[in-house]
């Protein structure tokens, strides 16, 4: 017997400024719907769902005309007053098209709802996980956001919140379970979210990030789609797109690979999802065998039994969990999260858990590798980081590297929230251009460094500079020949950090 139910909400209202475009396009006296939150990703649904039709349910304060289009051509259209409804059968849409959207002749248009005609439809109990640290307003904002939309949607549900710096006080929502827990970092709080959420009795894991922005109808379109999974796609997961907060319409990734090899690449980088041409592009089908836990749905099954992520603390821990269940893993247009980018956190411990972590996960899942390759690999990285004046991560390296020849049994026996304490102590301080200028007498000019990258080194040994200026993220070695003193920058916040030059790294031993 088919049942028809609301697939999606289409939103009418951007929930990040300067992301209109993401939401609907305004042509003419018309209002089109060919955007990343506005289209169905109709040849994911016709692939992986038992979906038959589906019905454009609208509201709208005018007369209006509708036409139901793919990229490729008009599929329906009808004319109303105030309240209309249009079906579309999937069998009359061309298997080559891959959106499809509503284009509506009025901007006073109030509610868009999409409706799924479906033979099976599966019963989906979701339990939303979000694990935060000291980011106590991101963690109240989306628990609550996320807790109003379960309750006005009448899904069943749950959002666990797993607080590592144990500064929240409880939820009055009854729709929100708070969880103290010591800093075992992202990986252990996902890890105690999984463990409550399997004792429960949920059917998936919806894990995700604090620090983001979501729209609600990114989890509404993704709990939709599982409820209608053909059986033999019954255990995919969904992979929600990373945006860029300062650069809302575009993409960091959707989804990536990694290989045996211990290379890995990302899908849809830096794709500006404003345009058309881009959202064709981002549903293609990848070959996809992780996805940012940002935001990853997953069947509480690969939970089971005790399967939970490796104690990484941070880095690397999606990845390793995702090759370790096989898990089945799509992206869909519509689900996703802006998300800060990852270079405003990087420092000596990204750099630890980045190479330790990386050491564990080539370890358990790359063809071949062996303890050479993990000591060329980090001496490499450490070379690297004395070349930039960046001792500390050349020390961060070290101690990562040390850390993977002890051993797994080791990580699981290590007090995490000790070893993050002795870590960070090779953190760089970040002072403001102010203070540098104040400190150390030069000033950053923003978003203009010194040296610039693509200037022969041999020129600029003709003109040795005391103090030069590089991104701190985006520099190259050669940036730092004859520099007696580096200035490593951070132009999006106008801060950096101060290095100098030594000539022997007495202190450092080698690998």
């Amino acid at each position: 017997m088919s049942a028809n139910f609301v697939l999606f909400d289409i939103p009418l209202k951007p929930r990040v400024e300067g992301t209109e475009k993401l939401y609907f396009r305004k042509e003419k006296n018309c209002v089109s719907f060919n955007t990343f939150f506005g289209a169905v990703p109709i040849s994911k649904i016709k692939k992986y769902t038992d979906i038959t039709a589906l019905e454009f349910d609208f509201n709208a304060k005018a007369n209006f005309d509708v036409q139901i289009r793919t990229e490729e051509k008009q599929i329906a259209s009808g004319s109303f007053y105030e309240h209309g409804k249009i079906s579309v059968k999937l069998s009359d849409i061309p298997d080559t098209s891959k959106l499809l959207y509503p284009v509506i002749g009025t901007e006073k248009i109030e509610k868009i709802s999409v409706l799924a005609e479906c033979e099976n439809v599966r019963k989906i109990l979701p339990a939303i996980v979000i694990c935060t640290y000291h980011r106590e307003q991101f963690a109240k904002k989306n628990a609550s956001l996320l807790a109003e939309y379960l309750r006005k949607s009448g899904t069943s549900g749950q959002v666990i919140v797993v607080d590592n710096g144990r500064t929240l006080t409880d939820f009055s929502d009854e729709r929100i379970t708070l969880i103290p827990n010591a800093n075992t970092g992202g990986s252990g709080g996902y890890k105690k979210g999984m463990e409550e959420a399997c004792q429960r009795g949920f059917t998936h894991f919806l894990l995700m990030d604090d620090d983001v922005e979501i729209d609600h109808t990114a989890v509404q379109r993704a709990i939709g789609f599982l409820k209608c999974l053909k059986p033999e796609y019954k255990d995919i997961s969904i992979s929600g797109s990373m945006l860029y907060l300062d650069k809302p319409t575009r993409q960091f990734e959707a989804g990536g690979h990694f290989y045996e090899d211990g290379t890995q690449r990302g899908f849809g980088h830096y794709l500006d999802l404003s345009q058309e041409k881009a959202l064709l592009l981002n549903e293609r089908e990848n070959d996809i065998n992780y996805g940012g836990w940002w935001y990853m749905l997953m069947p509480s099954k690969y939970a089971e039994q005790g399967n939970f992520p490796l104690p990484f603390f941070m880095k690397y821990d999606d990845v390793e969990y995702a090759l370790r269940c096989k898990q089945k893993i799509i992206t869909l247009n519509g689900v996703g999260i802006w998300h800060e980018k990852f270079e405003s956190k990087y420092n000596s411990s990204s750099e630890y858990y980045n190479t330790r972590n990386y050491l564990f996960l080539c370890s358990l899942h790359c063809k071949d590798f062996n303890e050479q390759k993990a000591k060329n690999f980090a001496k490499k990285q450490m070379k690297a980081k004395r070349k930039r004046q960046q001792y500390k991560m050349a020390q961060a390296v070290k101690r990562g590297y040390e850390d993977y020849l002890k051993g797994l049994e080791y990580l699981q026996s290590l007090d995490a929230e000790a070893n993050h304490r002795e870590i960070c102590k090779l953190n760089y301080e970040y002072i403001s251009y102010d203070e540098i200028e104040k400190r150390y007498g030069v000033r950053p000019a923003d978003n203009r460094f010194y040296p610039p990258p693509d200037v022969r080194p041999d020129i600029r040994l003709l003109f040795p500079k005391k103090y030069i200026f590089t991104d701190k993220f985006f520099d190259r070695p050669v940036q730092y020949l004859t520099a007696k003193y580096a200035v490593h920058c951070d132009p999006d916040r106008n801060c950096g950090y101060v290095t100098g030059r030594k000539n022997k790294n007495i202190y450092m031993e080698e690998l």
